[in-house]
């Protein structure tokens, strides 16, 4: 990753961040900032990062010559090394095909073929001025166009998933979304589809150039370490909503004892009756874990219930 890939990553993750803490801080009305998840939203800033990362990088598979030679040996029926090839076709100017990235794919593309002078047909893929002899085929091409959309849709829904877990919407379609974490889940699932699309591309890469060693590059690490901030971000979105409804649901359940008490002690007739029922709604409203003392009451008279 050049230096130039590496500001345009960084301008990108100021500008998000200036934009989180902006919306952070604006008070509204339809919005409850008590609740906001900002650890989750951190983790949803890291994963459409590591996704802008993954997009722009030019190394998601890096080819290199076992034997020691310069990369690649064209073709499977083919002998001769690719250098001494391009030195041979005086009608193109093809380049060493040492990697492929996404950004081969970023501006319009065509393909051509030809026949060397042993007979055996090569493809030629031409874009930007530049050409890629037996290095990426229509096939390889089509799973990249595939990697590039879903790295594009990671980094949208990552953005939405941070934006919601900042302002937290108390109902509505956001709410569900944000309270299920859709989102984050919906970010692993792609990441794991651009994974395996990185793998099937890497395959067929592999059957162009069998004399050559295609190996894994930092693109396909860092969309998988996107779907692994997801799975984060799911983790602690979901804890919180669970531990936030926990305490609402005993809160809730204090207060409704609370209110049964009183209404139980107001109708008592005699005072040893009332006093187990005093100390239990004490109990019930000390916000402290301090332990109360031994509740002693003297068991009822069965005879006092007999009419």
């Amino acid at each position: 990753m050049n230096l130039e890939t590496c500001n345009s990553v960084l301008r990108y993750f100021i500008d998000v961040c200036c934009f989180s803490f902006v919306l952070s801080t604006i008070k509204c009305t339809y919005f409850d900032l008590s609740e906001s998840n900002f650890i989750s939203a951190l983790l949803s800033l890291l994963t459409s990062s590591l996704a802008v990362c993954a997009l722009i990088n030019n190394e998601w598979m890096i080819i290199e010559d076992e034997t020691g030679k310069r990369p690649g040996t064209l073709g499977s029926n083919s002998t001769q090394p690719e250098e001494d090839i391009i030195k041979e076709l005086t009608f193109i100017h093809a380049e060493q095909c040492q990697g492929i990235g996404t950004r081969h794919f970023w501006r319009a593309a065509r393909f051509g073929s030809f026949v060397d002078m042993d007979g055996t047909s090569h493809v030629a893929y031409h874009s930007n001025g530049k050409v890629l002899v037996d290095c990426i085929t229509p096939l390889v091409a089509n799973l990249f166009y595939v990697l590039i959309a879903l790295c594009f849709v990671v980094v949208v829904a990552s953005c939405v998933a941070c934006i919601l877990n900042v302002l937290a919407p108390p109902n509505g379609f956001f709410y569900w979304l944000r309270r299920n974490t859709v989102l984050e889940m919906c970010n692993m699932l792609l990441a794991l589809l651009a994974c395996i699309t990185s793998l099937l591309a890497e395959c067929q890469v592999s059957s162009v150039r069998p004399l050559s060693t295609v190996s894994i590059g930092p693109g396909f690490f860092l969309i998988a370490l996107s779907g692994l901030s997801a799975f984060f971000a799911a983790t602690v979105s979901l804890r919180r909503t669970n531990r936030l409804a926990r305490e609402r649901r005993i809160q809730n359940q204090r207060m409704l004892c609370a209110r049964s008490l009183r209404s139980w002690r107001d109708i008592g007739r005699r005072a040893e009756d009332t006093r187990p029922i005093i100390d239990f709604e004490r109990y019930l409203e000390s916000t402290t874990a301090t332990p109360l003392d031994v509740i002693r009451a003297t068991p009822l008279d069965a005879s006092s219930f007999e009419h």
